[in-house]
């Protein structure tokens, strides 16, 4: 498992450092160094005996990007090392970083898609600190996520288009966090939306089979085919009708299939704004997938229902790699407001579970940032409904919430808010809560609250300074209070 993980950071690093020699001016290499000082009241959450604690964190990185050429992509590392004044046990050093790219192999033709996550964060509803804490650097909790993906892709007739592609993905964690597994998936869609100008037409194809480490434990594999008739009413608009079939062994070791029936619409008023709706007839139930993107000159809003099989590994790499739709955000958001960036990711990030397991997932998320001239507002809400699939027999988890619950509940809210004191100074006001509840044999119900006001100050053009105090709230099975005090430079080379 190691080697391709590194072949693939390597692949991830080569293009963008290579290309740098004989296209210097589309690539971006910027060395980076973070610096914190802790104190908190409660440094072990999980030990009712209160201790209070400094840590040091000194965070050497460099930031990679390309935006042109046969390579575009960003790759941002660092080389985290925390030092604490008491609990010197916990003293840790880890590499974490996030990149995803693509390489052009074959002009408009062949490309790769590359992609890889490292992060040390809690996946637990239930248990432990906010996922984005910091202080939560346990190699237990330690997340890694890497895929590479070639795909072929083709024209046909005046307007029709065609794709071939496979995607490999390779997800591990540490004892208390996600056990390892590798995704291999297959697919291939040729389509012609506006083959006879009112009607056009659609067939897709995919297969994914998962494997598990744990020698127990069975593999797994999903196969679905879909053909879509397009009805374009109008240039902005069109109707979707889908028919299909899929198959696969999530619930049962003999597997289950079924046809799939279902309709929808894509609806483009503006350039800045998409609205699209599917429901379809499926083998667990109802599914559906809605939703609406809108960017302004100073804001962008998104909203998204889904219903579906799911699992782990793909929520996390919706939004640790990030999807496509998020990075045109991101982009929007950059031109006006760097600083909106993590807030507006915060508020479309869901809170986790910890499984290896298949399960139906129904999610609703809503987020919007507005950028004013001297105030920024992001509120993102959240709920996903998770209910189990027998898929395995045991999970391999140490803390497989699926083990303990049937159904997995959780809500989520954040708001934060910036004012610029001056053209150097900044005030931040957030707000973030989350109630989760399993039910099934155990019932269990657990209630974080984190309120954060800070400072930050530009001491340069390229060096920055925080302080911050956040205090954090966990009601239910895991309780406790934690108040902590953050200092923090930054600076970029």
């Amino acid at each position: 498992m190691a080697l391709p993980r590194l072949t693939l950071i390597a692949a991830l690093l080569l293009p963008l450092t290579a290309s740098g020699l004989a296209q210097a001016q589309t690539v971006r290499i910027q060395p980076t160094l973070d610096t914190s000082l802790t104190w908190t009241d409660n440094v072990d959450t999980t030990d009712t005996d209160e201790q209070q604690d400094w840590i040091l964190e000194v965070s050497p990185g460099v930031s990679i990007s390309r935006e042109s050429g046969r390579f575009s992509g960003a790759l941002d590392m660092r080389l985290r090392n925390q030092i604490y004044a008491e609990q010197t046990e916990d003293n840790t050093t880890f590499l974490a970083l996030q990149g995803r790219g693509t390489i052009e192999a074959v002009e408009d033709a062949f490309f790769v898609d590359l992609g890889a996550s490292v992060s040390r964060d809690n996946r637990s509803a239930f248990r432990g600190r906010f996922a984005g804490d910091t202080l939560d650097s346990d190699e237990d909790n330690e997340t890694r996520l890497f895929y590479v993906g070639p795909r072929f892709g083709f024209r046909f007739g005046e307007s029709g288009l065609g794709n071939i592609g496979y995607q490999e993905r390779w997800l591990s964690g540490g004892d208390n966090a996600l056990g390892d597994r590798r995704t291999s998936t297959w697919n291939a869609s040729v389509a012609d939306p506006v083959a006879l100008r009112l009607f056009g037409w659609g067939l897709d194809y995919q297969r994914t089979d998962t494997r598990y480490d744990e020698g127990d434990t069975r593999d797994l594999m999903q196969e679905i085919g879909r053909g879509t008739l397009f009805i374009n009413l109008d240039p902005q608009f069109r109707v979707r009708a889908i028919a299909g079939y899929e198959s696969n062994d999530y619930s049962t070791v003999q597997g289950e299939s079924g046809a799939i029936w279902g309709a929808g619409f894509d609806w483009s008023p503006t350039e800045r704004t998409s609205i699209s709706a599917t429901g379809e007839d499926r083998i667990f139930g109802t599914g559906y997938d809605v939703g609406v993107q809108h960017r302004m000159a100073r804001s962008v809003w998104s909203f998204s229902a889904t219903r579906d099989i799911t699992s782990s590994l793909d929520e996390l790499g919706e939004t640790l790699l990030l999807t496509p739709q998020n990075i045109l955000d991101l982009e929007e958001l950059l031109v006006t407001d760097p600083d909106a960036v993590d807030d507006y990711l915060a508020g479309l990030t869901p809170l986790f579970i910890r499984t290896n397991r298949y399960y139906v997932s129904k999610a609703v998320r809503a987020a919007v940032t507005l950028i004013g001239v001297r105030n920024t507002l992001t509120v993102g809400v959240a709920q996903t409904d998770r209910s189990q699939l027998d898929t395995l027999g045991f999970s391999g988890l140490v803390d497989d919430e699926f083990d303990t619950y049937d159904r997995v509940k959780t809500r989520e809210a954040f708001v934060a808010f910036d004012h610029k004191l001056s053209g150097l100074a900044t005030l931040r006001l957030a707000l973030q809560r989350s109630k989760s509840q399993g039910y099934g044999e155990d019932e269990d119900e657990t209630t974080r609250t984190a309120y954060t006001v800070g400072v930050t100050r530009n001491l340069g053009p390229r060096t920055s300074a925080s302080l911050t105090y956040r205090h954090t709230r966990s009601e239910g099975t895991d309780a406790y209070t934690e108040n902590t005090i953050v200092a923090a430079v930054g600076m970029r080379f």
